[in-house]
């Protein structure tokens, strides 16, 4: 009997997480029959969780089945952090045992960002390679083994490691709007869940973004016109997908980041946010979720027609908050937390930056044809 209530009450927990997901994507009603979504998978607890709560709107015995076709996107930043062995190939045989779901899976590794002219190569060798279910896109002709040590030994010299994480995730965004165009999409799933977002609220405010905390924290972030962003996971937390990974018997992958290798006490300042709102929500358990409401209560900047030449955030017109412009560095095509990170990085990603600057144009053509 005790065996029978134990597995009932999985059984409920399991449809009540699989209904929280899919409540999300209904009121917003994001997906259409047919389109393409990306699923940017990195093989950690969230993102893990989020593919097979994704899958679960493929089975035959799902009410409303989901009828949009996945692609799985896996930035492969082993390069940076000279490990050993990639954690690539776990990712895969996860991915491999996920039932029902129709997809494609692309690897890129993040060095890739660093060849000229690669979203024309990305773009060729993924049109050649159409088919396959599994595209590794470091079948490439080239020299990775350069390209690693140009991106590892660029970030090595990034002052600082608030620096290196935002020009980190900024490259990630760049990457993931670059297959989206190369792939014919318009939206792309992202796993953070909500203590992830509501550390990266203080974090935005703490790094001189304050303007943009609803573009970082929303359900859909639409930054940049013509594509979407989707926090998926944002109304679930660290423990549920733990426990439903645990339920069904898949270990997450440990992922290496600038922010694990950073001093605990003087790390970076996306580190310290997460300690401090970890700490709070061990001990006041409605933390995350006022921290979560009241960034949902702030009202979005509007779009002046211009974004951040690196993470995409639309500069805010004169009738804003912010009355001395140049304080943004609107000039450079910067905001301001953007603007601080770039001072502290190396000259080779200040290139980079000035080779993507042109995406949200890209992202118009396609949009047009």
């Amino acid at each position: 009997k005790q065996w029978y209530q134990r597995r009932v009450a999985i059984t409920a927990g399991d449809h009540h997480l699989v209904h929280k997901f899919r409540q999300g994507l209904g009121k917003t009603k994001i997906l259409y029959p047919g389109e393409t979504v990306l699923l940017n998978v990195s093989g950690n607890v969230s993102s893990l969780a989020m593919l097979n709560l994704m899958a679960t709107g493929y089975d035959k015995t799902s009410h409303k089945k989901i009828t949009a076709f996945p692609k799985i996107l896996i930035i492969d930043d082993s390069c940076l952090f000279d490990m050993a062995e990639s954690p690539v190939p776990a990712i895969l045989r996860i991915i491999e045992k996920v039932p029902d779901m129709p997809k494609q899976t692309f690897v890129i590794p993040f060095e890739l960002i660093f060849l000229e002219n690669y979203q024309e190569r990305c773009r060729q060798f993924c049109e050649d390679n159409a088919t396959r279910a599994v595209v590794d896109l470091k079948e490439m002709d080239t020299d990775f083994d350069g390209l690693s040590e140009a991106a590892r030994s660029s970030f090595q010299k990034i002052k600082t490691s608030s620096a290196k994480e935002d020009i980190h995730r900024s490259l990630h965004l760049q990457i993931l709007s670059t297959f989206a165009e190369i792939l014919k999409s318009t939206k792309v799933m992202m796993s953070e869940v909500s203590t992830d977002l509501a550390a990266r609220l203080l974090n935005t405010v703490a790094v001189g973004r304050g303007l943009y905390v609803p573009n970082e924290t929303q359900y859909l972030d639409t930054r940049l016109p013509g594509l979407t962003f989707i926090n998926s996971m944002r109304e679930f937390t660290p423990k549920e997908c733990a426990f439903y990974l645990r339920r069904l018997a898949i270990t997450p992958i440990t992922i290496i980041s600038h922010s694990t290798l950073s001093d605990p006490i003087v790390g970076s300042m996306s580190r310290l946010t997460d300690t401090f709102i970890s700490g709070l929500q061990a001990n006041f358990p409605s933390t995350v979720s006022t921290v979560m409401k009241t960034g949902a209560k702030l009202q979005t900047v509007s779009n002046s027609g211009a974004n951040c030449d690196v993470c995409f955030l639309p500069l805010p017109q004169s009738g804003d908050v912010v009355q001395d412009l140049s304080l943004l560095g609107l000039e450079e095509g910067l905001c301001s937390g953007c603007q601080i990170a770039v001072s502290e990085s190396h000259e080779s990603v200040r290139g980079l930056i000035s080779r993507r600057a042109n995406t949200k144009d890209i992202l118009d053509e396609f949009l047009i044809d």
